[in-house]
């Protein structure tokens, strides 16, 4: 807002043009005024609109609880009784489960062994390693909780085929 100083001074400044660009100054400054109107009245709605989402944003906002640290070890203790009532009992039982880093492991190593056999270079280690790879894929199952573990069990089955072929053991 204008103070009256400045409107004053404004009058003055007028009084001293000609009519013709008075009239001018006149149109500009309505114009100007009317622009911040404008702007004025898009920032009503735009304060409304912000009022209205912080309105709705504190209604739907949950309630903070009161964090009880007693409650949240006992839960972590009832989980853990859970796991260990479903892993597995025996070694038995754990060893038919392969971990995606055995798998891997195993694959890397037939892989090497894989080329080797090709150009017919097999040691008496490579055959215990195709030995003890083949044994724990014989004794693995299938159920994992990876795809990938069981990607890598199919492909270890093909590439210890392959070796056996290759050195003639089948």
């Amino acid at each position: 807002m204008p103070k009256n100083e400045d409107i004053e001074e404004l009058k003055a400044e007028l009084k001293k043009l000609r009519p013709r660009a008075r009239l001018e100054r006149l149109k500009e400054l309505e114009e100007k005024r009317k622009a911040e109107m404008v702007d004025i009245e898009d920032l009503i709605k735009d304060s409304e609109r912000e009022l209205k989402t912080e309105t709705i944003a504190e209604e739907i906002t949950p309630q903070e609880d009161e964090i009880n640290i007693g409650r949240l070890f006992e839960e972590g203790e009832q989980l853990e009784r859970t796991v260990r009532q479903e892993a597995p009992e025996t070694e038995e039982e754990e060893q038919r489960y392969m971990s995606f880093k055995q798998a891997y492991t195993d694959y890397s190593a037939l892989q090497n062994i894989a080329y080797a056999s090709m150009e017919g270079h097999l040691t008496s280690e490579h055959m215990d390693t195709v030995d003890k790879i083949g044994e724990r894929l014989d004794r693995t199952k299938y159920v994992s909780a990876s795809r990938e573990v069981a990607n890598i069990l199919v492909a270890s089955r093909a590439a210890l085929y392959k070796i056996r072929k290759y050195a003639g053991l089948e």
